[in-house]
């Protein structure tokens, strides 16, 4: 039991005065003794490290040492007292023969700690390996490295205390992800590597991110001319992202991302030809790397016929999906008008096209919130409605987001239920009214433990693929649906499955499961069919793009899709297509741009 706590929290050194578990003993003395017995756990006897013993002391404790030293004046924050301790550390002791500073600090540093423990790192290592090869579902990638496999024990504490709960499907493992023993510890070393590059980069440090990219990049390398990687060739798409090959494949990618930083323009464009070059790896990345591609050449190298060829070659990638090969289609037009590129209009022409029709653009006007900085999202100010005032008395002023202040319009219009939801509104229906086909049987090696939200095929062609029949039958029942049937498959899902973490499902975007039904009753089972085909067939590029607003009328059964756009804010390919889609398929939908009033808008106009 103490073992599984210490494990929980970050591997440091920890004051064993300081541990403390009543529910395990009293007295832990014992337990720790025997864990460092059985070499699960070191003792001060191997604590070395001088930043380490100080950083393990409380702020009190140091300011005592750092006075019998005779430092203190410089500040008496722990971070000031720590590096006061250390540059005296550096000094060197004035008397020969004498013990230098640095080792008396570390000796009187040590005594005031007293006894201390850390998780031995082979050990803990072991277990970490157990717990990535347990849940595999990429959760590495949210785990602070120091606490691999933390929040999985977490989560199954969750379970067993009956605080959380989990779809019920049938766990179905058939494939032999990793051949043996090396290969899934080269598969946690590069999953370690893709840790560090991330961030590395989350925190600015580009030098750093860059060599930590170069070396994975030599192990990459080794690996291939080292290594049959045949064996992970040949599993399906969605578990080949659990591979080694993958891993360092996303580390490349990243890589992309860090030499354009460093505006090394000519290696991220080998890189990217590197990437393409093979189409085992990031498959789904395949379109981004296009469009940076064509970007890199056309901007940065002016290489335009290149950039023009990657254009061609992007939209002829059948693995390049709808929002890049619309936004490659885009940069050929930009590029096809620009007085400066008429030589290159003849290789520009028989591109293939990529058509979306525009649809309705409406704009209303609001009150800009003079917030300082101009960055981050435009807040606009409001009047309150009668049940809002909260004791405000007539004319209180609400600040909202222009999502608040467009429901606030449609409000006015008679569409008196609305809800900011984005792609939730609609992945929440999704989940809800195709749960059964989501957690089918039936299909191996979707779910691999107990603990998942979601299929593992569910963001790639896999997840339609091994389900056609099932989607399909579905799709037409819904097509042919009334809406009584509509609202008692949302009914029986909500009531059964309430809760449950489910991926796609967001529990809170309906206030009641009556909102869902009421909203189904007006999209109608036709909309709806044509919707979660789209979203079903492709789910990882489709998710995103959805519009912000879904807004309806309880009384005439109408109902709006809005995609709402602030001042200087633009729409996205992804939502260009949605907006076309949704159209096609005979919604009502509309693009509501806001604009400030005021001083400050009327000069932006």
């Amino acid at each position: 039991m103490l073992y599984v706590r210490l494990f929980q929290r970050k591997l440091k050194w920890l004051q064993v005065c300081k541990v403390e578990y009543t529910e395990i003993s009293t007295d832990l003395r014992p337990v720790v003794q025997e864990l460092v017995a059985c070499g699960f756990l070191q003792t001060e006897s191997e604590l070395h490290d001088l930043h380490e013993v100080l950083d393990l002391l409380p702020a009190p404790e140091l300011r005592n040492l750092a006075k019998t030293f005779h430092l203190g004046r410089g500040g008496s924050q722990k971070q000031q007292l720590v590096e006061g301790l250390l540059q005296l550390g550096k000094q060197r002791s004035l008397f020969a023969g004498q013990n230098n500073t640095a080792a008396v600090i570390l000796k009187r540093a040590k005594q005031a700690a007293g006894s201390c423990v850390r998780l031995c790192r082979s050990s803990r290592v072991v277990f970490s390996r157990v717990l990535l090869l347990f849940t595999l579902t990429d959760t590495l990638e949210e785990e602070d490295l120091a606490s691999g496999g933390q929040g999985q024990l977490y989560t199954i504490l969750l379970v067993n205390s009956g605080r959380l709960a989990f779809p019920e499907y049938t766990v179905h493992r058939s494939a032999r992800l990793f051949k043996d023993r090396d290969d899934l510890i080269r598969y946690e070393t590069a999953m370690r590597a893709l840790q560090e590059v991330i961030a590395a980069m989350q925190s600015g440090s580009w030098e750093d991110a860059y060599d930590l990219y170069t070396t994975a990049m030599a192990a990459w390398q080794e690996i291939k001319d080292s290594c049959d990687l045949n064996h992970q060739e040949q599993l399906p798409v969605f578990l080949r992202c659990f591979t080694v090959g993958w891993t360092y494949t996303r580390i490349l990618s990243r890589g992309v991302e860090i030499l354009q930083r460093l505006k090394r323009y000519e290696d991220a464009v080998e890189q990217l030809r590197n990437l393409l070059s093979q189409s085992v790896y990031c498959v789904d990345s395949r379109g981004r790397w296009w469009d940076r591609l064509a970007l890199n050449l056309q901007q940065h190298l002016k290489q335009h016929e290149q950039a023009i060829g990657a254009i061609r070659d992007g939209l002829n990638d059948p693995l390049a999906r709808t929002g890049h090969k619309l936004s490659l289609y885009q940069r050929a037009s930009r590029m096809k008008e620009s007085a400066s590129l008429k030589k290159y209009r003849l290789l520009l022409r028989d591109l293939p096209t990529v058509h979306v029709q525009d649809v309705t653009h409406v704009t209303i006007r609001g009150q800009l919130f003079p917030h300082e900085g101009g960055m981050g999202k435009s807040v606009f100010l409001r009047a309150a409605s009668e049940d809002e005032g909260s004791g405000g008395g007539q004319g209180t002023v609400l600040m909202c987001s222009v999502e608040d202040l467009a429901l606030e319009h449609y409000r006015t219009l008679g569409f008196d239920q609305g809800i900011h939801g984005e792609g939730s509104t609609f992945s929440t229906l999704f989940g809800l009214l195709m749960w059964d086909i989501i957690f089918m049987d039936g299909v191996p090696d979707v779910f691999l433990n107990p603990y998942q939200t979601c299929p593992l095929d569910l963001h790639t062609d896999c997840f339609y693929g091994s389900r056609r029949e099932a989607i399909e039958a579905r799709a037409e029942m819904l097509r042919e649906a009334s809406v009584e049937t509509l609202q008692d498959l949302i009914a029986d899902v909500w009531s059964t499955q309430e809760g449950r973490v489910c991926a796609l499902i967001n529990w809170e975007r309906f206030s009641t499961p009556q909102q869902a039904q009421s909203l189904v009753a007006c999209l109608g089972g036709h909309f709806l069919s044509g919707v979660f085909l789209r979203m079903a067939k492709d789910y990882r590029h489709c998710r995103g793009g959805l519009p912000d607003l879904v807004v309806w009328s309880t009384s005439s059964n109408k109902y709006k899709l809005v995609e709402v756009k602030g001042p200087n804010d633009r729409l996205s390919q992804k939502q260009q297509i949605w907006l076309d889609e949704l159209r096609k398929l005979g919604a009502d939908v509309e693009v509501c741009h806001v604009t400030a009033t005021g001083a400050r808008g009327a000069r932006r106009e």
